[in-house]
């Protein structure tokens, strides 16, 4: 295993508190109903429109750009820096860096707005490329398709990557594009949830994450 492609929300960083926001805004400037913390939870980890598709099924496609504007409008502005780098996240990058893999970030948020976000939080120097969805997040916002994207555009095969993260997307991004995956239990997925959608192997703690992946040697 030569590459590690990470999930960011729920798997480098706790970004829980400026999704949540970002939705309450859309929900209120949109006169949408208000899911309360536990639904919008669940809207972490896979695309803004997948969101909206499963808990707002009455809501109109043909509203969904309008709703991600809205939410962009709170989220890239406040929410963006309303998160939080897991304890052991740097020690744990920088530990899989000196053992010689290559790190990459591959993630549903939009890849303009990742790219703002590794480098604030002091990660830069371990990535060796930020891959993520185009900014209106209806085109390229699947994780098979910027897995796909990011595994092209750094030159890696299959067959030497890992794909590392908290929720069933991850996991079948990594099985569409024939990668191996590694869940994680410290983010907003489960274990029957991993399992399910086809992680191979699972760990609880950021510091379990190297041992983890020396398992796919």
């Amino acid at each position: 295993m030569k590459n590690l492609f990470f999930d960011f929300d729920g798997t480098i960083a706790n970004t829980q508190e400026g999704v949540i926001n970002a939705l309450n805004y859309m929900a209120k400037e949109m006169k949408m109903e208000n899911l309360g913390e536990d639904i919008y939870t669940k809207f972490i980890g896979p695309s803004l429109p997948e969101g909206l598709a499963r808990y707002y099924p009455d809501f109109p496609k043909s509203r969904y750009q309008e709703a991600i504007k809205t939410y962009q409008a709170f989220y890239n502005t406040k929410g963006i820096y309303q998160l939080k780098l897991y304890d052991q996240m740097e020690e744990t990058l920088a530990k899989l860096q000196t053992d010689g893999y290559k790190l990459f970030v591959s993630t549903v948020k939009p890849e303009s707005l990742v790219k703002i976000l590794v480098p604030h939080l002091g990660l830069d120097k371990y990535f060796s490329g930020v891959y993520g969805a185009s900014d209106d997040e209806t085109t390229r916002n699947t994780k098979k398709a910027i897995l796909r994207y990011g595994m092209d555009d750094a030159g890696v095969s299959a067959t030497d990557t890992l794909m590392i993260g908290d929720r069933m997307t991850d996991m079948e991004g990594g099985l569409e594009n024939h990668t191996h995956t590694l869940g994680v239990l410290y983010g907003f997925g489960d274990k029957k949830e991993l399992a399910d959608s086809g992680a191979e192997r699972i760990v609880e703690h950021v510091t379990d994450i190297p041992a983890g992946v020396e398992q796919f040697a």
